[in-house]
């Protein structure tokens, strides 16, 4: 894959030393129920042993979660991160995406503009087929996101997980490659 990905706001971009304070700032938000299920302890310690593992990491030949910065470039500023993972190799090229931003920055269109980039990356340099991406049927802000990107609802599971103790549901969003060729206009 080619990196940076450049939008017209962002940068996607591999993790750098000097991003630990921002990525502290989005995922303490103690408000903010989805970082409370970041895959790192809100520490700098935990930031550093994430975050440094997806620098040697080579998301079009290693099938595996490759997570990226995503930085407001007028700003050099971390807002937020966007993953994605191989899921199958071969002549089946199926691919999982995953993103969050921090919360101040949400409703801006930044998750739109660093997904959309995100999904053209692994369809055109990652060569997959499918793309999909899963969500708490809770999280609104998730699937109306996936929706306004052509993505379509696939699966809705009832009570798939516990989460504080109650049972939650969750959806299954997927776009195909020429679907989304069609969708970008070509």
């Amino acid at each position: 894959m080619n990196l940076p990905i450049e939008t017209e706001r962002l940068r996607l971009r591999k993790y750098e030393d000097r991003d630990v304070a921002d990525i502290l700032e989005y995922s303490s938000d103690a408000d903010f129920w989805v970082a409370r299920n970041l895959d790192w302890p809100v520490s700098e310690e935990g930031v550093k042993a994430y975050w440094e593992v997806h620098r040697d990491i080579d998301p079009g030949t290693d099938p595996t979660w490759f997570s990226l910065v995503v930085e407001l470039k007028a700003e050099k500023k971390v807002i937020g991160h966007v993953g994605i993972g191989v899921i199958k190799t071969g002549e089946h090229r199926q691919g999982m995406i995953g993103w969050l931003l921090g919360r101040k920055y949400q409703g801006q269109g930044f998750a739109t503009e660093a997904v959309r980039a995100l999904v053209t990356a692994g369809f055109d340099q990652m060569g997959l087929h499918r793309i999909f991406a899963r969500t708490g049927k809770d999280n609104e802000r998730s699937w109306r996101l996936m929706e306004r990107l052509g993505m379509r609802r696939e699966a809705h599971f009832r009570e798939s997980h516990v989460m504080k103790g109650e049972w939650r549901d969750e959806f299954i969003y997927a776009i195909l490659c020429d679907e989304w060729r069609a969708k970008q206009g070509g």
